[in-house]
């Protein structure tokens, strides 16, 4: 039976739609939120992706980590305790099939159930999709993405892709069951807007007052230029597949991507050619027009969903940087790598630190006699040995 003051939202993505900056802004006022009556459960930040990660492991075979398993039975007892508004918010959960969405569901059958989703105009989403998919090791070409998505047959390349992009597919799964006024699609700004646009209506949803909340939080996200994103790709080439995932993502995406590329100058933004303005087009109007038929509440304007684009054009080439721009990012890039890594010590400076312990255990040994019990000892067993043939 379903507690009258209890509701959940579960806030599915889309990925590259807003999710980190809205998840660190959740996460950072969440005791403040929860005095407003709203829990955002879990031990750490990283707690709802676990749980995501629990509900359909087989996705997500690397990130299958110690603390994965059962974190999400563990999620629903949190939110089930609180009598009040939850949220549980994971980009993770937007590829669920069928099976894997009602068993979310299912689990938090005790409250009423609301499904969040926000999305973007999608002429930015693709090669914002293509940029995220390099900054996690992935190395096909921005010309080969797009011939992918645009030739209408599923690959490994496009799967995947329309898997966690496929609106309509993603508010089926998760908001079939439930009354279309409790599937809430949250639009983002279009570029320029004022940043805490998004925040706010996504605060509208859950029933907070967004002014109460400063947006201006700490965040791990990142954004990078076209020729910082194809260095980057040519990097992934390079290192191949072998790599075990965590040291890639300490060395290559968080320190390579993130605090070196991620700093260089990075004005040229990934745009798309000209032959892909039409079928990218003709698919936000597909998205657009299956949620205003199938009634989903609407937060924001829908027209922030549809391309600035003109379809005039044919050429469907890239305009990569040449090597000439691939190589003064490099030597940027190295150099300002070079400035990270800290000093080597001294020549010496290891003997000199044993020095100082051996001393420290001399003054020791001649202040309480145990200790110096145990240095004869030592050095009676050291000659033995020395001795010995």
């Amino acid at each position: 039976m379903t507690h009258r003051s209890q509701r959940v939202y579960v806030h599915i993505g889309l990925p590259k739609t807003g999710t980190t900056s809205l998840q660190a802004l959740l996460w950072h006022h969440r005791e403040a939120l929860a005095a407003d009556g709203v829990l955002y459960p879990g031990a750490d930040d990283t707690a709802q992706h676990k749980a995501a990660i629990d509900v359909h492991p087989q996705r997500f075979p690397q990130w299958n980590e110690p603390g994965v398993k059962g974190s999400w039975d563990w999620l629903v007892e949190q939110v089930r305790a609180w009598q009040g508004t939850s949220l549980i918010s994971s980009e993770l959960l937007a590829p669920a099939s069928p099976e894997e969405a009602r068993r979310v569901l299912s689990a938090l059958s005790f409250a009423e159930i609301h499904v969040v989703c926000t999305v973007r105009d999608f002429a930015r989403q693709v090669p914002s999709v293509w940029q995220e998919n390099i900054k996690t090791r992935d190395s096909t070409t921005l010309e080969e993405f797009l011939a992918h998505l645009r030739g209408g047959e599923l690959t490994d390349v496009s799967t995947p892709f329309w898997d966690f992009q496929d609106l309509p597919r993603v508010l089926r799964t998760w908001g079939g069951s439930l009354p279309p006024e409790r599937v809430h699609v949250v639009t983002v700004p279009p570029k320029g807007a004022p940043s805490e646009l998004l925040w706010q209506r996504f605060a509208t949803v859950l029933g907070v007052d967004a002014g109460k909340y400063t947006t201006d939080v700490p965040q791990e996200n990142f954004s990078l230029g076209l020729a910082e994103t194809e260095l980057l790709r040519r990097v992934n080439v390079a290192l191949g597949p072998d790599m075990p995932w965590p040291r890639y993502a300490g060395v290559v995406k968080d320190t390579l991507a993130a605090k070196v590329l991620a700093e260089l100058d990075g004005s040229t933004r990934i745009a798309l050619p000209p032959g892909d303005h039409g079928w990218v087009a003709d698919t936000a109007r597909r998205f657009v027009d299956a949620v205003a038929e199938a009634g989903y509440h609407v937060v924001g304007d829908v027209d922030d969903l549809i391309p600035a684009l003109r379809a005039e054009g044919t050429g469907t080439a890239v305009d990569m940087p040449d090597d000439a721009v691939l190589l003064e990012t490099a030597v940027a890039a190295i150099a300002r790598l070079i400035h990270r890594v800290p000093s080597p010590p001294p020549p010496g400076a290891g003997q000199r630190g044993v020095h100082r312990i051996k001393g420290r255990l001399r003054d020791l040994s001649e202040q309480h006699p145990q200790a110096m019990r145990a240095r004869r000892f030592y050095w009676r067993a050291k000659a033995r040995l020395r001795s010995s043939p």
